[in-house]
């Protein structure tokens, strides 16, 4: 999933941010490098979660695409993080109403949350992880066959020919066919054309 459509989202949709969202590959690298005043909060890309696979033939498996939303927020006031706490469940609601059921993008169902914890704190600052994905489904046209399918010469159609082999029939010396054709007939790629 493409961060920077969440990062937008929040912007636009969480005031209490007014407009400090930033993104980052990973959250170790945050607390000393991140710039943002508090509140503020960062998008960061978790695991991919697939499912099993629904077809034997083809490419059709489920897939998860998870992130988290890591927000930063003061903790001068309180060193044991307790005045902090306080307003994760104000911020929690404020992020649900921006994400909760909406598509990022076509190819995605609508969002979920899957999960909190608090993953750091200093004299300065609280950083808490809301985690939330969105299901996919990986088709066909994203794996190799697809595109094997369509270096394939182009079909025009099949001719059939059946020549039966009736095992009770006195004249047969041998079993096998006997040459002769019983029913042929021709299938062209085109529906609306008839059959020859």
């Amino acid at each position: 999933m493409q961060i920077e459509i969440i990062i937008q989202a929040l912007r636009e949709r969480c005031p209490t941010f007014a407009g400090r969202v930033g993104g980052a590959a990973q959250f170790k690298m945050l607390p000393e490098n991140a710039a943002l005043p508090v509140p503020c909060a960062y998008v960061v890309p978790l695991d991919d979660n697939p499912g099993d696979s629904r077809s034997q033939n083809a490419v059709r498996q489920p897939l998860t695409d998870s992130f988290a939303v890591i927000v930063a927020l003061s903790n001068v006031a309180d060193e044991r993080g307790q005045s902090a706490m306080h307003s994760m469940r104000t911020l929690r609601a404020e992020l649900w109403a921006a994400l909760l059921g909406w598509q990022p993008s076509d190819e995605y169902d609508g969002i979920t949350y899957e999960g909190g914890s608090a993953v750091a704190m200093d004299r300065a600052r609280l950083w808490y992880q809301f985690e939330f994905g969105a299901a996919m489904m990986i088709g066909p046209e994203d794996g190799w066959q697809d595109r094997a399918l369509v270096g394939l010469p182009h079909f025009d159609g099949v001719n059939f020919r059946a020549d039966f082999l009736d095992p009770s029939d006195p004249n047969v010396a041998t079993p096998g066919p006997d040459g002769r054709i019983e029913i042929e007939f021709s299938v062209p790629q085109d529906p609306d054309a008839a059959l020859e």
